[in-house]
């Protein structure tokens, strides 16, 4: 499509206002809907057909929530306030159904299969919904510090000095997640170190109270 000049203007307050109202949609398992990709665009096939949903962009849109509220609070706009402060808190009850034993999930494909979970042979653990837990300070603390264990234990390879975003690779199991299956298993998303993600578990770890393994 071409990009042309809108005839309605808006504040950028209401232009955020639009974004954040538009990820306010949920699947089955209540989770925000993927579509055709979250942060991880390579994971375009996940949620292409419209079912499919998103763990890490719950936790992140937990946060967003939590600062637009008082955003809005700052307006006057008490009425967004208090909505966007229940759908933050509704939303983290729905994304501690994602818990998957030791972690966090990361997705459900269109047909409810879960991705990121100790069921799958390949993506059994995604370093993005770990992170996340933590930095949106909502989720179960003892769930948090467990899921940031098994970071630690997965994806920190010391020996190589990498830190992976999700692991095993991506290369044979039968759903099709999209592009990211057609980079080689252990190079870039898939399965090696992307250094955005990496950064967030560093963060992740220093405000777990783990400071001199995040240095």
């Amino acid at each position: 499509g071409l990009p042309s000049v809108s005839a309605e203007p808006a504040s950028l307050f209401e232009h955020a206002i639009r974004a954040v109202d538009r990820a306010l949609k949920y699947g089955a398992h209540g989770l925000p809907l993927i579509g055709s990709g979250d942060w991880n665009d390579g994971m375009n096939r996940v949620g292409h057909e419209g079912r499919g949903e998103s763990v890490w962009l719950g936790w992140f849109l937990v946060m967003i929530l939590k600062q637009w509220a008082m955003l809005c609070d700052q307006r006057g706009d008490t009425d967004r306030e208090q909505h966007y402060r229940s759908e933050a808190r509704w939303l983290t009850g729905m994304l501690e159904l994602a818990w998957d034993g030791n972690w966090y999930r990361r997705a459900y494909f269109d047909d409810g299969t879960p991705l990121g979970s100790a069921q799958n042979e390949e993506c059994r653990i995604d370093s993005l919904t770990q992170s996340w837990a933590v930095l949106s300070r909502e989720a179960d603390p003892r769930r948090a510090a467990r899921a940031m264990d098994a970071v630690r234990a997965n994806l920190v390879r010391r020996d190589a000095q990498v830190v992976l975003l999700l692991t095993p690779p991506f290369d044979r199991m039968p759903q099709d997640p999209g592009y990211i299956k057609g980079y080689i298993p252990g190079v870039r998303e898939n399965g090696g170190q992307y250094t955005h993600a990496a950064i967030w578990t560093a963060i992740a770890l220093a405000q777990s109270g783990l400071g001199d393994e995040a240095m």
